[in-house]
């Protein structure tokens, strides 16, 4: 039987008819005990029931009471139909709760390499049921993805030169500074701290200049501070090909510290002498959007937050 039919009568008959049915000595009496109610009370719940079905359930006249070929095959169903009824409910609960259901997040590669391992194991581990689906974007387009709706919450750098949208909520999760990135055959590895100003014949190799929310713009403006001008500026998009363009001796770079996690062969990394500018790493969300998961999500954030 199909939930859908149970309009003429209440779940209650179902749950009467079951403790009767289940009972080994089908005694009414015990079971009204049990219910804590009337044993007429409780027959006339087992015969208003049958009379709805317009079906017999039970053998009256034989005692103990046992059920009818048709009882025995309403028991099946019954029990199937209160175990959905059940999973239903809890079901519900926990949607209500956030420990089911799905969150879409979008990070860039940068992110991969600091706070993301901690934080998706922490989440898994709170919520194992939340399906996470993860998406790889740059800056720009997890602004992007936030705005249309494509993602829940996006993990990437910040700085005070992004604008200000005033649709979105950004929390801070951690701060880091910049490296430099060189050849590993570069003259200057004997230094564990270099000067930018001693790079000034060097070519940079920089994010994207045409792209909002990437780091270009911070790196400039450090560079402006300190009256530093590069000899030139090679761009690429992802760190990993910003990483290769170093190890093949194209230029050297400016990348976040977190960079250092990933063991590229060729690669050394060194502590700018000069005060670099602190990046913040960031989760970004629509304000309108208010989930109970993506609310958990948060909770895990805080709980990595430096």
């Amino acid at each position: 039987m199909e939930i859908q039919r149970l309009q003429d009568f209440e779940l209650r008959h179902l749950r009467y008819f079951i403790a009767v049915a289940e009972n080994k000595n089908c005694s009414i009496s015990e079971v009204a005990e049990e219910l804590h109610m009337a044993q007429p009370n409780l027959s006339q719940q087992l015969k208003d029931l049958e009379t709805k079905l317009k079906v017999k359930l039970f053998d009256r006249q034989k005692r103990p009471l046992r059920l009818t070929n048709a009882g025995v095959e309403f028991l099946k169903q019954a029990r199937l139909i209160l175990a959905q009824v059940n999973h239903a409910i809890e079901t519900a609960q926990q949607a209500s709760q956030g420990t089911i259901g799905r969150l879409i997040v979008g990070f860039n590669s940068s992110v991969s390499n600091s706070v993301l391992p901690d934080l998706l194991r922490k989440f898994r581990n709170y919520f194992p049921k939340v399906k996470l689906i993860l998406q790889e974007r740059t800056a720009y387009s997890l602004i992007e993805g936030l705005q249309t709706q494509q993602i829940d919450i996006g993990l990437m750098h910040w700085s005070s030169l992004n604008s200000q949208d005033e649709t979105l909520c950004v929390k801070k999760i951690q701060e880091e500074s910049l490296v430099l990135a060189l050849p590993e055959n570069h003259p200057f590895v004997t230094q564990q701290e270099i000067s930018l100003k001693s790079l000034s014949d060097e070519s940079f190799i920089l994010p994207p200049s045409h792209l909002p929310y990437s780091l270009y713009e911070s790196i400039v403006s450090f560079w402006k501070q300190i009256e530093f001008v590069p000899k030139e500026i090679q761009e690429a998009t992802l760190m990993l090909t910003i990483l290769s363009l170093v190890a093949g001796g194209v230029g050297v770079a400016l990348l976040p510290a977190n960079a250092q996690n990933i063991g590229r062969k060729g690669v050394i990394y060194r502590a700018i002498q000069e005060q670099t500018p602190t990046l913040e790493i960031v989760a970004v969300w629509r304000r309108d959007r208010s989930s109970t998961v993506l609310q958990n999500f948060l909770e895990v954030i805080q709980t990595i937050a430096t």
